[in-house]
């Protein structure tokens, strides 16, 4: 019987069938010293055709070892699903229990089998049987932390206050062994959390020991009792001060635990915890006395009072009016009759109107051929500089947070740090002396601009509309100078502004909540009845947003209040940590406020404008307590006209350079906060600390920096790409282009620090990177509307050229990513043979070319003089194994279309089509028939329809981005198609050691977008 032991545990079928048929004289149910029968042998290990074949002999499937484990618990209790399945259906019983009092049931839950407990419960087992411990299977789950289990046994009606001997729920044990994701899935799902157990503890004491804040905050949420004592008389407050969890004594504080409470021993929670050594512990319960405690929680109590402030935020050139704007709006009755006299007699001292020049990037372009200084205009003396920040009372309007962004371009690479969040209100001004063409570009800029700022969001929205679309208002200037009449509430109109405003509106539905009016003015009358509608019209926009935000309480007026005196304290650099924010909001406003009021908190106080949180690669976050001393005073004296004009040409500057510009606070703090708005980075030179600014970067590209020498690179591999922003957007790149740079170095100083064969050159608008033998050149072309990204090397070198491609090619994307969410970069590949041969004009593959060519199964693309290009040659150059990882754009699954593209098609698809070729058409072309019912636009009026089609489909691990493509050309919407194939993946490289065959369909794991969507608090 040894052998066959041996031949049950190897898994030999064979062997096992031979031993039983040739043997004369054997028992088939003998049991070795353990009392374990070869059923116990095979469903331990779990070969299911054994047992099969054991059964056949008849072999005692009840049959028990010493322990009382049978066949079926023994297999339960190795995850064997098919053999506890089978043993079933042969008459097993899934109700014995062992010596110890457990069934299968509680051994699949001790070891976190879900599929088992599934099919057990589905058998009809005892889902609240108790064994000798008087444990149910739901008490072994919980204790080891095995949530999908817990959640299994609760949908079958496991009973969740059942007691052990000692009194523990499930929840006690979960708290005591630190499951916290279970202990939450048992308070959400009804668990008793006032049950004591024998020692009179509860789970509050348990998760309050053990420093589970989150378990605590909801049992307090859910109205625990906090004073409950124990047998030792102590409260749960008593034992997480014993032990120093500060977070959750904060927390038991602010739900009514009493601090003074004594216990058995007449030791209070603050005693308790000096006596541990907690000081922080102890200080904070010392400092809470009857009375400040009161104070602090109601303080934190929310209120229906919606903020009081807002963001207005304006956009607009040079000279269009904004400053005169918002100095009319704050303006009151007695101060605008001033006001109209002090400007009248400026006026006649004056009367020539001088245009100030005008800097967009849209009526000037950039000249790529002199990159220096005087590339950038000057404008007038009075320009804004940065961004101008106010806080102002507006009649009509109450309390904005003004935020004037300057028209002068050099100040736009930073605008992405303060721009972003819809819950605000955007108005764009523009000049109506100028022409109705230049009026209409400066408008889109600005509308443009904002928008890729704007991260697109989920869930997408009828028609491709962001769920949260910005409130945009237009204001027309200067009316006073063309002609414009009045109706009868004497306001200016003007038609060439309403069908401006009406061909705007149209164009940016899925993105902005564009007024249907444009308000025509005279920015300087401050009382004129245009002014007054246009207060009233922010008003109501004021309204409309607040109502979605969070509501004001005690605790950020209080912090508010304390805002002006802690910035007179820190004038020179009113900046601090993350952690320096919180100690002084406690110290100074409120100790009770945990973290997620401290962050609840910072979210109001940028919502109104008091201050800036900015994120860095180190732990410590800063926050900026005075917003204008770092848009106006920083950032708009470092890119000022006066200052580029000043500064040296390499963009480098030593610490001792930068405290003599910035003489009031210290250099090296400040610098460490234009890091982090990726302005600059650290460097040595020589060993001197050097911060290089690419923004202030004039220098030229070197002569002969690409050419090509035939005695070094005799066999180099060319290969390279285009990325360009879509229509309307194409100069955006000028302005993330120095981060790209600062990220570039970053990468360099972080991943190649110590090699002596890298090198990075940087000038303005170029960069080219070394690495050894391989190389990569950088550029901005076509006035700055083009990057270009070429890359060569020897061909012995193919795999590393391929990856030094791509990584610089995701630095950039992740980089546009940032400060640019609102855009999808168009890609295309440049031709290799256009490249090695140093042609003036390279041919570039578009995205559509590459992907016409995958859907006819080809990888030949073709120059227009008849020469062929292999796509693996361009992508891959050449490299078989990068080829054999890289699944083609057509292959992969179609959740790996980008959110832009499925908001463009969610555009075009849900719209009823006349002739039926819209979403409902797609579905019951996808298979998705029966799910049209649950599509119904009128059931979720608020999502797209057309993604909610996508979504379901994508649960098919077969749907693909050709599949998708095939059917959008079967329906005729070509213009769909074109958004696939435009904006659709080229490829995606698979680093896992599967073989091309076994994965013929790539599907993340989720149907979502790859972009990661930007959480930069400061927009």
């Amino acid at each position: 019987m040894i052998a066959l032991f041996a031949a049950v545990e190897d898994g030999n079928t064979a062997g096992v069938e031979e031993l039983l048929e040739t043997a004369t004289q054997y028992d088939i149910n003998y049991a070795n010293k353990h009392g374990e029968t070869a059923l116990h042998v095979a469903a331990s290990v779990g070969h299911v055709d054994i047992v099969r074949y054991l059964w056949s002999k008849d072999i005692d499937i009840k049959a028990t070892d010493k322990n009382g484990d049978d066949a079926l618990y023994t297999a339960a209790r190795q995850g064997h699903v098919d053999i506890v399945q089978f043993l079933k259906e042969q008459g097993a019983e899934i109700n014995n229990q062992n010596k110890s009092g457990e069934t299968a049931l509680h051994v699949a839950a001790r070891y976190g089998h879900t599929n088992i407990i599934e099919f057990l419960c589905t058998a009809g087992a005892q889902v609240n049987l108790q064994d000798k411990d008087e444990e149910t299977p739901l008490h072994c789950a919980a204790a080891r932390g095995n949530t999908d289990c817990v959640k299994a046994l609760l949908s079958n009606r496991a009973s969740i206050n059942l007691l052990e001997k000692r009194k523990f729920t499930p929840l006690h044990l979960a708290c005591k062994r630190r499951q916290v994701a279970v202990a939450m899935l048992l308070l959400h799902a009804g668990s008793d959390i006032d049950a004591q157990d024998n020692n009179g503890e509860s789970p509050l004491h348990c998760a309050s020991k053990e420093g589970l804040y989150s378990v605590v905050q909801t049992m307090c949420a859910l109205g625990c009792k906090v004073d409950v004592v124990n047998k030792n008389g102590q409260t749960p407050l008593h034992q997480s001060a014993r032990v120093g969890h500060t977070e959750v004594v904060r927390c038991l504080l602010l739900s009514g635990a009493q601090p003074e409470f004594p216990n058995k021993d007449g030791m209070s929670a603050e005693i308790m915890a000096l006596a541990q050594g907690h000081n922080e512990t102890a200080e904070l319960l010392a400092k809470l006395k009857p009375e400040k405690r009161e104070s602090c929680i109601k303080q934190l109590l929310p209120t229906n009072q919606p903020l009081s402030r807002i963001k207005l935020k304006l956009f607009g050139s040079n000279g269009v009016g904004k400053t005169t704007l918002i100095d009319s709006l704050k303006c009151g009755y007695f101060g605008s009759f001033f006001r109209k006299n002090r400007l009248s007699q400026s006026s006649s001292m004056n009367n020539n109107h001088i245009k100030e020049p005008e800097s967009n990037g849209i009526a000037r372009p950039r000249q790529n051929s002199l990159p220096t200084q005087l590339s950038v205009e000057c404008p007038s003396d009075s320009y804004t500089r940065g961004v101008d920040v106010q806080q102002i009372s507006v009649t009509g309007s109450g309390d904005l947070s003004v935020w004037e962004f300057s028209g002068y371009e050099p100040y736009y690479l930073v605008y992405d740090h303060f721009i972003g969040d819809p819950n605000c209100l955007h108005v764009v001004v523009f000049n109506l002396e100028d022409t109705q063409d230049r009026q209409l570009q400066h408008v889109l800029f600005w509308l443009n601009f904002i928008q890729a700022r704007i991260a697109p969001m989920e869930p997408i929205g009828q028609g491709g509309r962001h769920p949260w679309p910005a409130k945009v208002v237009l204001v027309a200037t200067h009316a006073d100078k063309v002609e414009c009449t009045k109706n009868a509430k004497g306001e200016f109109l003007n038609n060439d502004a309403d069908i401006l405003v009406a061909n705007v509106k149209e164009k940016f539905v899925p993105y902005f909540d564009i007024s249907e009016r444009v308000f025509v003015m005279d920015t300087h009358l401050a009382m004129s009845p245009d002014m007054k509608a246009l207060r009233s019209h922010l008003g109501d926009l004021k309204s409309q947003i607040v109502k979605n935000l969070p509501k004001t309480n005690g605790f950020l007026d209080a912090t508010v209040a304390a805002l002006p005196m802690w910035r007179k304290v820190t004038a020179s650099y009113p900046v601090v940590s993350w952690p320096s924010f919180i100690e002084y909001v406690r110290r100074r406003v409120n100790l009770l406020t945990s973290e997620e009021h401290l962050k609840e908190l910072m979210c109001q106080l940028q919502l109104i404008g008091e201050v800036i949180y900015i994120e860095t690669e180190s732990q410590k976050d800063l926050v900026v307590l005075n917003p204008k001393w770092l848009c106006s005073g920083v950032i708009g004296q470092l890119l000022s006209h006066d200052y580029m004009q000043r500064s040296r040409p390499t963009g480098c500057f030593s610490v001792d350079d930068f405290q003599l510009l910035f003489a009031d606070c210290e250099a090296s703090e400040l610098l460490q906060v234009l890091e982090a708005l990726d302005m600059c980075v650290r460097c040595e030179n020589d060993g001197d600390v050097e911060y290089e600014f690419p923004c202030l970067n004039f220098i030229e590209r070197l002569h002969g920096l690409w050419d090509r020498d035939e005695r070094t690179m005799p066999n180099f591999l060319y290969a390279g790409m285009q990325m360009r922003c879509p229509r309307n957007m194409e100069t955006q790149l000028l302005h993330v282009f120095p981060k790209l740079q600062v990220q570039l170095r970053r990468d360099v100083l972080r991943e190649h620090s110590s090699s002596s064969d890298c090198d990075l050159y940087q000038w303005h608008h170029g960069s080219k990177f070394c690495s050894g033998a391989l190389e990569c050149l950088i550029t901005l072309e076509d006035n700055g509307h083009v990057m270009e990204l070429k890359c060569r090397g020897p061909a012995q070198e193919r795999t590393a050229l391929f990856y030094f491609l791509d990584d610089i090619r995701c630095i950039f994307e992740d980089v546009l990513e940032d400060s640019c969410p609102g855009i999808s970069v168009l890609k295309s590949v440049m031709s290799s043979r256009d490249l090695r041969e140093h042609h003036s004009s390279v041919h570039c593959y578009t995205m559509k070319d590459i992907m016409r060519m995958q859907l006819e199964g080809s990888t030949i693309l073709q120059l227009k003089d008849g020469t062929c290009e292999d796509f693996f040659d361009l992508i891959c150059f050449g490299c078989d194994n990068v080829q054999s990882l890289l699944t083609l754009g057509v292959d992969l699954h179609v959740s790996y279309l980008s959110i832009h593209a499925r908001c463009k098609l969610s555009a075009l698809l849900d719209p009823t089509d006349p002739m039926g070729r819209d979403w409902c058409l797609l579905a019951v072309s996808l298979g998705l028939t029966e799910d049209i019912p649950q599509f119904d636009h009128n059931k979720v009026p608020m999502m797209s329809t057309t993604d909610r089609v996508l979504e379901v489909w994508s649960r098919d691990p077969n749907a693909t981005i050709g599949h998708l493509i095939d059917t959008l050309k079967k329906l005729h919407r070509q213009d769909a198609v074109d958004i696939v194939m435009t904006y659709g993946p080229l490829f995606h490289v698979f680093h896992e050691t599967l073989s091309q065959e076994s994965r013929p369909v790539a599907q993340p794991t989720s149907f979502t977008s790859e972009n990661t969507l930007s959480s930069n608090p400061s927009r």
